[in-house]
């Protein structure tokens, strides 16, 4: 082996700080984006963020002090945890006692099920496993209905207890015979209990109406509100799209180094307002930038999804990442910053735009993606005879035959579940 010096090119890509922000910037949601710039502009003495009127930070005027007051203010929404320990309040009860209630309570998940045995945790203040289950049942009394159960059994037959007509046929077959009824053996189920299939569906309606995740509804702390960063209008059978500037705020870069009031600075000062203002003439050129990528990205969507925005969701077509970076000569992985987050409305609702792409059946010759194909089966499905629904033999069947869409019964079942769809037998009434 000989040792010596070699001079050798060789291309890299540096990946300059500007360069990482810049692509951070461009997968931001726009609350994201608007987050970023509030925090930027606070640390930078030469940015001066202007709100625009749909601007989440708008200051609203003193003549509308009332009406702000109101608009602002939301009822938080307290925990199920909280809930339970609030009404216990009323209740007159021992060291012990509130000890085995706040360990219950401690132990229920966010969908209001006691899922720890309690045997484990009886242990842990040394009691009796008889005496914490009489605590647990203290505990199932209380709001909301089905709360503290330890299976969808028992959940559903807690709730059935507190009914104001109570329904004692319902209470029988939940209680003795859940599994035959969640499976839906009818027929066996009427024989056995010598009553007709059509006071099981009856019964099977009512319980439809009741809640299996009691404790759901107090989980959800903060509503999600989504606003479109683009808008897909249709005038003159032409779609045109609409980038919403409003939603960001005006940037003003100032120059305190310029100008008659201008004075001299030291060297340090200078260097610190020179790169103040270098970073924000970046978050200018940044923001346009991402505005830019997103449009493109967009008007190919609009042009290889044009029968959708026509049509429905139906007329999905298949489309990658890859294919729109392409056809931009940009990575994929910027096609995909640029889609994350980010949602459009068009005549069909709001949409993400991750929803436009979509792989292409392997078993289908013609233009038709997966997701156009679950729209179709999802609709089938809704409209047929509850009384005699589709096998997932006959749903392949009828796709091929009505719709032109050829994929096996396996397919068919894979999407089906994957749609949350139960099977014909649990579909089918009576």
């Amino acid at each position: 082996m000989r040792i010596g010096l070699v001079q050798e090119q060789s291309l890299k890509l540096n990946m300059t700080q500007e360069l990482q922000q810049a692509i951070a910037l461009l997968q931001y949601s726009s609350a994201d984006l608007l987050s970023y710039v509030h925090e930027l502009a606070m640390e930078n003495p030469l940015i001066e963020v202007k709100e625009t009127y749909r601007s989440p930070y708008r200051q609203v005027s003193k003549n509308s002090d009332k009406q702000s007051f109101i608009e602002n203010t939301c009822k938080e929404k307290a925990s199920l945890r909280e809930h339970l320990r609030s009404q216990l309040i009323d209740f007159h009860l021992e060291k012990i006692d509130k000890d085995c209630l706040s360990l219950l309570i401690d132990a229920i998940d966010s969908n209001g099920y006691l899922k720890d045995c309690l045997t484990d945790l009886a242990s842990v203040i040394d009691v009796s496993e008889e005496f914490l289950e009489s605590k647990l049942y203290f505990l199932q009394s209380l709001e909301p209905a089905g709360v503290g159960a330890r299976s969808l059994q028992e959940c559903i037959l807690l709730q059935l207890r507190r009914l104001p007509a109570r329904n004692y046929l319902a209470e029988t077959i939940v209680e003795q015979h859940f599994q035959a009824f969640a499976e839906k053996s009818w027929k066996e189920l009427s024989k056995r209990l010598k009553i007709k299939i059509i006071e099981i569906q009856a019964i099977h309606e009512l319980i439809k109406k009741l809640e299996p995740r009691p404790g759901l509804k107090f989980e959800s702390d903060d509503m999600s509100y989504v606003t479109p960063d683009m808008t897909i209008e249709k005038v003159d059978h032409k779609l045109h799209i609409i980038y919403h500037d409003e939603l960001m705020p005006q940037l003003i870069i100032h120059h305190p180094l310029q100008g008659d009031e201008a004075v001299k600075e030291e060297n340090d000062t200078r260097d610190y307002y020179s790169k103040k203002l270098t970073q924000g003439k970046w978050l200018q050129r940044a923001i346009q930038q991402r505005k830019e990528t997103m449009v493109n990205v967009m008007k190919v969507i609009v042009e290889k999804q044009e029968e959708f925005f026509l049509k429905g969701r139906s007329f999905l077509k298949p489309l990658t990442l890859k294919s729109i970076a392409d056809l931009l000569d940009v990575h994929e992985s910027t096609v995909s910053r640029a889609v994350k987050d980010k949602y459009v409305q068009t005549p069909h609702g709001l949409v993400s735009m991750k929803t436009f792409f979509s792989t292409k059946l392997d078993e289908d010759k013609g233009d038709v993606s997966s997701a156009a194909v679950k729209i179709k089966l999802a609709e089938i499905i809704s409209s047929e005879n509850k009384k005699k629904p589709l096998s997932d033999q006959k749903l392949a069947n009828l796709l091929k035959n009505d719709y032109d869409i050829r994929i096996s019964r396996r397919t068919v079942t894979k999407y089906r579940e994957q749609l949350n769809i139960p099977t014909s037998a649990v579909r089918k009434e009576y």
